[in-house]
Protein backbone atom coordinates (compact mmCIF):
# COMPACT_ATOMS: atom_id res chain seq x y z
CA UNK A 1 0.00 0.00 0.00
CA UNK A 2 1.32 3.12 -0.56
CA UNK A 3 0.42 6.95 0.70
CA UNK A 4 -1.64 7.30 -1.99
CA UNK A 5 -3.78 4.25 -1.52
CA UNK A 6 -6.86 3.74 0.70
CA UNK A 7 -5.83 2.39 4.03
CA UNK A 8 -5.72 -1.35 4.57
CA UNK A 9 -9.12 -2.96 5.80
CA UNK A 10 -7.10 -3.69 8.88
CA UNK A 11 -6.97 -0.08 9.95
CA UNK A 12 -10.33 0.50 9.14
CA UNK A 13 -11.46 -2.00 12.20
CA UNK A 14 -10.82 0.01 15.23
CA UNK A 15 -8.55 -1.24 18.23
CA UNK A 16 -10.90 -1.56 20.47
CA UNK A 17 -12.71 -4.12 17.96
CA UNK A 18 -9.16 -6.07 17.13
CA UNK A 19 -9.16 -6.41 20.95
CA UNK A 20 -12.44 -8.39 21.50
CA UNK A 21 -12.44 -10.17 18.19
CA UNK A 22 -8.45 -11.50 19.89
CA UNK A 23 -10.33 -12.37 22.64
CA UNK A 24 -13.13 -14.15 21.68
CA UNK A 25 -11.24 -16.18 19.31
CA UNK A 26 -8.94 -17.01 22.57
CA UNK A 27 -11.64 -18.32 24.40
CA UNK A 28 -13.81 -20.05 21.74
CA UNK A 29 -10.30 -21.96 20.37
CA UNK A 30 -9.84 -22.41 24.35
CA UNK A 31 -12.86 -22.92 25.82
CA UNK A 32 -13.22 -26.45 23.96
CA UNK A 33 -9.79 -27.97 24.54
CA UNK A 34 -9.94 -26.92 28.29
CA UNK A 35 -6.15 -25.71 27.89
CA UNK A 36 -4.40 -25.02 31.65
CA UNK A 37 -2.91 -21.89 33.17
CA UNK A 38 0.55 -21.28 32.01
CA UNK A 39 0.68 -17.68 33.92
CA UNK A 40 -2.36 -16.36 35.67
CA UNK A 41 -3.11 -14.19 38.61
CA UNK A 42 -6.27 -12.21 38.51
CA UNK A 43 -5.86 -9.55 41.08
CA UNK A 44 -3.43 -8.73 38.95
CA UNK A 45 -5.38 -9.23 35.86
CA UNK A 46 -7.78 -7.09 36.95
CA UNK A 47 -6.10 -4.08 37.78
CA UNK A 48 -4.81 -3.64 34.90
CA UNK A 49 -7.72 -4.10 32.63
CA UNK A 50 -8.58 -1.27 34.73
CA UNK A 51 -5.59 0.66 34.56
CA UNK A 52 -5.79 -0.12 30.83
CA UNK A 53 -9.52 1.58 30.24
CA UNK A 54 -8.41 4.59 32.66
CA UNK A 55 -5.32 5.01 30.19
CA UNK A 56 -7.09 4.82 27.41
CA UNK A 57 -10.27 7.07 28.40
CA UNK A 58 -8.10 9.79 29.50
CA UNK A 59 -6.49 9.90 26.26
CA UNK A 60 -9.90 9.72 24.33
CA UNK A 61 -11.29 12.13 26.86
CA UNK A 62 -7.62 14.39 26.12
CA UNK A 63 -8.77 14.14 22.15
CA UNK A 64 -12.40 14.95 22.79
CA UNK A 65 -11.38 17.90 24.54
CA UNK A 66 -8.95 19.43 22.07
CA UNK A 67 -11.25 18.41 19.01
CA UNK A 68 -8.74 15.61 17.48
CA UNK A 69 -9.97 12.99 15.08
CA UNK A 70 -10.11 9.49 16.22
CA UNK A 71 -10.26 7.45 13.22
CA UNK A 72 -6.18 6.28 12.33
CA UNK A 73 -7.71 5.92 8.69
CA UNK A 74 -8.07 9.88 8.87
CA UNK A 75 -6.00 11.74 5.62
CA UNK A 76 -5.74 15.01 7.69
CA UNK A 77 -5.54 16.06 11.27
CA UNK A 78 -7.40 19.24 11.93
CA UNK A 79 -4.59 19.46 15.79
CA UNK A 80 -1.73 17.50 16.69
CA UNK A 81 -2.53 16.33 20.59
CA UNK A 82 0.65 16.63 22.88
CA UNK A 83 -0.90 17.06 26.09
CA UNK A 84 -2.68 14.49 28.60
CA UNK A 85 -1.12 11.16 28.32
CA UNK A 86 0.19 12.25 25.23
CA UNK A 87 3.42 13.85 27.24
CA UNK A 88 4.83 10.76 27.83
CA UNK A 89 2.81 8.58 25.05
CA UNK A 90 2.38 9.38 21.36
CA UNK A 91 -0.40 6.02 21.39
CA UNK A 92 -1.73 6.27 24.90
CA UNK A 93 -4.81 4.31 23.68
CA UNK A 94 -3.52 1.60 22.01
CA UNK A 95 -1.16 1.24 25.08
CA UNK A 96 -3.94 1.12 27.26
CA UNK A 97 -5.62 -1.41 25.02
CA UNK A 98 -2.82 -3.71 24.79
CA UNK A 99 -2.37 -3.42 28.86
CA UNK A 100 -5.84 -4.25 28.79
CA UNK A 101 -5.31 -7.68 26.81
CA UNK A 102 -2.33 -8.37 29.31
CA UNK A 103 -5.14 -7.58 31.92
CA UNK A 104 -7.15 -10.81 30.17
CA UNK A 105 -4.35 -12.94 29.53
CA UNK A 106 -3.47 -12.70 33.16
CA UNK A 107 -7.35 -13.28 34.16
CA UNK A 108 -7.02 -16.39 31.96
CA UNK A 109 -3.58 -17.56 32.15
CA UNK A 110 -3.74 -19.69 29.28
CA UNK A 111 -1.40 -19.64 26.34
CA UNK A 112 -3.57 -18.68 23.77
CA UNK A 113 -4.75 -15.89 25.91
CA UNK A 114 -1.28 -14.47 26.35
CA UNK A 115 -1.19 -14.24 22.37
CA UNK A 116 -4.19 -11.57 21.59
CA UNK A 117 -1.89 -9.02 23.72
CA UNK A 118 0.88 -9.89 21.48
CA UNK A 119 -1.13 -10.13 18.55
CA UNK A 120 -3.04 -7.01 19.38
CA UNK A 121 0.71 -4.60 19.88
CA UNK A 122 2.17 -6.47 16.38
CA UNK A 123 -1.08 -5.26 14.44
CA UNK A 124 -0.74 -1.54 16.09
CA UNK A 125 2.89 -1.43 15.74
CA UNK A 126 3.42 -2.47 12.61
CA UNK A 127 0.29 -1.50 10.25
CA UNK A 128 -2.13 1.30 12.29
CA UNK A 129 0.25 2.98 14.26
CA UNK A 130 2.87 3.39 11.02
CA UNK A 131 -0.32 4.44 8.91
CA UNK A 132 -1.46 7.17 11.24
CA UNK A 133 2.41 8.22 11.84
CA UNK A 134 2.89 8.84 7.55
CA UNK A 135 -0.51 10.94 8.23
CA UNK A 136 0.47 12.88 11.04
CA UNK A 137 4.13 13.77 9.33
CA UNK A 138 1.72 15.23 5.78
CA UNK A 139 -0.01 17.14 8.41
CA UNK A 140 2.12 18.77 11.07
CA UNK A 141 5.96 18.45 9.07
CA UNK A 142 8.42 19.51 11.16
CA UNK A 143 5.83 20.28 14.43
CA UNK A 144 4.85 16.41 14.43
CA UNK A 145 8.53 15.16 13.63
CA UNK A 146 9.90 17.43 16.74
CA UNK A 147 6.91 15.59 18.71
CA UNK A 148 8.13 12.42 17.44
CA UNK A 149 12.13 13.11 18.93
CA UNK A 150 10.26 14.13 22.08
CA UNK A 151 7.91 11.37 22.99
CA UNK A 152 8.36 7.55 22.50
CA UNK A 153 5.80 5.59 20.18
CA UNK A 154 4.51 3.88 23.61
CA UNK A 155 6.27 4.48 26.48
Amino acid sequence: MNDSSLPFWIVRIPTPIWLVLLVLAALAIDWPLQLPAILQHRPTGVALIVAGIALSGWARLTFRRQGAEIFPWSDAHSILVASGPFRFSRNPMYLGLVIVGLGAALVAGTWLMWLAPVVLFALDNFVIIPHEERSMQRTFGESYAAYRVRVRRWI
